[in-house]
């Protein structure tokens, strides 16, 4: 099987000389397509600067990152804008929804920009919202705007969904409601999903989980059952 990622010898570091922090050090895995993957780490570890990698947020400073045969070392900052409108989807612990636009419009702005992208009105169905389509960010809680944030990056029929903590500003039911979500789309549609967490306690659910400390990858190991969402408990 041919891997949908693979990372070999990634660096990334911030800054110059004796003010240079490097946030990721030397930091190999591949992961395989359709695996729902689960990068685990405390506040500081990196795991979020190795998702910007991963998303072309940011361009890493060494090492090859292949993400489905592009190779994006070797993209220009054009390039890395059309990786992430053409290939990947964002969800952020903060929803970054537009205020003047109504749900069903911030998700339509997701599917402008790709190429194979799904109706609004049933992406917002997938997670629950189709009744608040023509409500604004601000008519809406915290999680729902959350679910319209996934709705957005799902609506883009991403091959590769990245979300960093996307839990973290959530009560316990919305959580898992989420995470059902994620859980869903990786194991419907195939496709790539990969979390952010520093949550221990959900690795259970992902199909491949990749633990990182100090920069490093210090366990990368894979869950032939994954277990069900609503069967979690944290």
């Amino acid at each position: 099987m041919t891997n949908f990622i693979t990372v070999e010898n990634e660096v990334k570091t911030y800054g110059q000389g004796a003010n240079a922090v490097t946030a990721n050090q030397d930091i190999n895995f591949t992961i395989e397509p359709g695996e729902l993957t689960i990068i685990l780490g405390a506040s500081g570890a990196g795991k979020s600067t190795l998702l910007n990698v991963l998303g072309g947020m940011d361009s890493l400073t060494s090492g090859t990152v292949k993400v489905n045969g592009v190779e994006l070392g070797d993209l220009d900052q054009r390039g890395l804008t059309t990786y992430r409108r053409k290939q990947v989807g964002f969800v952020f612990q903060f929803y970054n929804l537009v205020q003047n636009l109504t749900t069903v419009e911030n998700v339509e702005l997701a599917s402008e920009i790709a190429d194979d992208a799904m109706d609004a009105v049933t992406a917002l169905t997938a997670v629950g919202l189709e009744k608040r389509a023509n409500n604004f960010p601000a008519q809406l809680s915290g999680g729902e705007q959350q679910r319209v944030a996934i709705a957005r990056a799902i609506a883009k029929n991403p091959d590769l969904l990245l979300a960093d903590e996307p839990t973290g500003a959530l009560d316990y039911h919305t959580g898992k409601k989420i995470l059902q979500l994620f859980q869903d789309f990786s194991h419907k549609s195939g496709k790539n999903v990969i979390i952010v967490t520093h949550n221990s306690l959900i690795q259970s659910m992902a199909d491949h989980v990749i633990e990182i400390a100090d920069g490093r990858v210090k366990s990368d190991s894979r869950n032939e059952t994954p277990t069900p969402v609503a069967q979690l408990e944290w």
